[in-house]
């Protein structure tokens, strides 16, 4: 494919062998072991993907992932979160702060390759036209560009973001639950819970501004974007 990718983490080992077996299937990677060292570069830099671990000295993952998607030129690189297996909340907190994906520690090489052609495959898009783009009500859904637009105003959404708030605007005014959304976003992933799907839609909510209270929280069951 020959894509460039960037790793930030600060096992020497894990970089030495992830950037051995991505470099035999046709990577170009560039590894950094802490991300300050990461951020001195970011001007030299146009990757295809970034894996970032979320436990590094110094500057940890949490921020350096803050800085990437505050930067212009990175906005639509996706970011695969390199999170413990031991700690559930690493996976809440890498998908809560928008993650595109996560893989967990200790990880096949070949489980880290699927995930990351996954995301190059969803967040890979063609040339725009009118015939992608999706109007429901006063917002405007670019499923190739993961971006809503609501009276004119942008909103960019993560992929999972833009597929949930995209399967609760189809279905407004109906409830769904916790475990259609699971079904439908992640699929067979066993490692998500129910609170993920919680931190998606608080996520989401916060990125609406103030149409984020039109998703509407149903105890017990899932929830709902209330029809206008």
């Amino acid at each position: 494919m020959g894509l460039d990718i960037v790793l930030i983490e600060d096992e020497k080992d894990v970089v030495d062998f992830v950037t051995y077996f991505l470099q035999k299937e046709g990577y170009q990677v560039f590894p950094f072991l802490r991300g300050e060292d990461f951020l001195e570069k970011m001007d030299t830099l146009l990757p295809d993907v970034i894996i970032l671990d979320l436990m590094l000295p110094g500057i940890d993952g949490l921020e350096v992932f803050r800085y990437i998607r505050e930067y212009p030129r990175f906005r639509n690189v996706p970011i695969i979160m390199l999170t413990a297996k031991s700690d559930p909340l690493d996976v809440v907190l890498g998908l809560e702060i928008g993650a595109d994906d996560y893989v967990t520690k200790p990880f096949h090489p070949r489980e880290l390759l699927a995930r990351i052609k996954a995301v190059v495959r969803r967040t890979s898009s063609p040339s725009f036209s009118e015939k992608e783009v999706l109007k429901i009500g006063d917002f405007w859904l670019d499923s190739d560009h993961l971006m809503v637009k609501e009276n004119g105003k942008e909103i960019y959404l993560s992929w999972r973001e833009f597929r949930l708030f995209e399967l609760l605007i189809k279905n407004r005014g109906k409830v769904i639950s916790r475990q259609q959304i699971l079904d439908s976003i992640w699929g067979e992933d066993s490692f998500i819970t129910d609170r993920v799907v919680d931190v998606y839609i608080a996520n989401l909510r916060k990125k609406l501004g103030s149409s984020g209270n039109k998703i509407v929280t149903v105890r017990g069951v899932g929830y709902k974007f209330e029809s206008t």
